[in-house]
């Protein structure tokens, strides 16, 4: 005789375990770090970010140092965060007023690339994004950077002034990399391509309904009509080379310090 008893204490008990893992994977699944904005961030902030590969850890860490402080140990899947960071060259300077800045070096893995977007807009006082490219890599890693660069884009030129923006050319010391004009010239034509198909797309979608868009016909500061270049963003998009193994970094540190003491 089959006891009904027993058996619905056992489905409960299988149900309330399933509900129990789901819970628990659910909850380690979050990424949640102290310091990261969750709704509204008014900090001024410098995110560091790119693909993965690119030199982005070695990077933050080698400015972290300088400020004096070391991480134990660095997860590829989480964001490292630094408060209270001090400008690499007029941090040290007593006569240069100092703001209470905040670095940030998001994940380069592309399924965590929405961190450094949410990031971009939860913050409302970006001092400055670091864009890290390996110049040596191949024309695929390129491409995938591009792709970043424009989701970064999209959100950044939605500011009034734009966002400020650092597309460090790493790994220039390498025999293979390419010039940090040639990858901007690239980025280009890239991002040109992105973009009218993006508004081709957008445009099928919306065929049958009304837009009243003032920039109809327009991505990034830019006609459809028109190629797309970096100077008619309304942030600036410099574009520089330098090696953090071979400790050539002194030009990205002369940009964040204009950050710093021009806001």
């Amino acid at each position: 005789m089959v006891d009904t008893h027993a058996l619905f204490i056992t489905a409960i008990a299988i149900i309330f375990a399933s509900l129990l893992f789901f819970i628990i994977h659910h909850q380690t699944n979050k990424i949640t770090i102290p310091g990261l904005a969750k709704q509204s961030n008014k900090q001024p902030t410098f995110i560091i970010t790119g693909l993965s590969g690119s030199g982005k850890t070695t990077y933050f860490n080698s400015l972290i140092i300088e400020n004096g402080y070391k991480i134990s140990t660095v997860t590829s899947q989480e964001p490292n965060l630094k408060l209270n960071f001090k400008a690499p060259i007029s941090g040290n300077d007593s006569s240069v007023p100092q703001s209470n800045f905040k670095l940030i070096e998001f994940p380069g893995h592309p399924k965590l690339h929405n961190l450094t977007l949410d990031e971009i807009r939860a913050s409302s006082n970006i001092a400055g994004v670091i864009f890290l490219i390996d110049s040596s890599s191949d024309s695929k890693k390129l491409i995938e950077s591009t792709k970043f660069l424009y989701e970064i884009l999209l959100r950044s030129e939605r500011r009034p002034n734009g966002i400020n923006i650092l597309v460090a050319c790493n790994k220039s010391d390498l025999f293979s990399s390419r010039q940090a004009k040639t990858i901007r010239q690239t980025l280009e034509t890239e991002l040109d391509n992105y973009r009218k198909l993006n508004v081709s797309n957008i445009s099928k979608a919306n065929e049958d309904s009304f837009n009243t868009e003032d920039d109809e016909g327009k991505e990034l500061g830019t006609s459809l009509n028109d190629t797309f270049k970096f100077e008619k963003l309304e942030g600036n998009v410099d574009f520089i080379s330098g090696s953090v193994l071979k400790n050539k970094t002194q030009d990205w540190a002369n940009w964040i310090d204009e950050r710093v003491v021009n806001p």
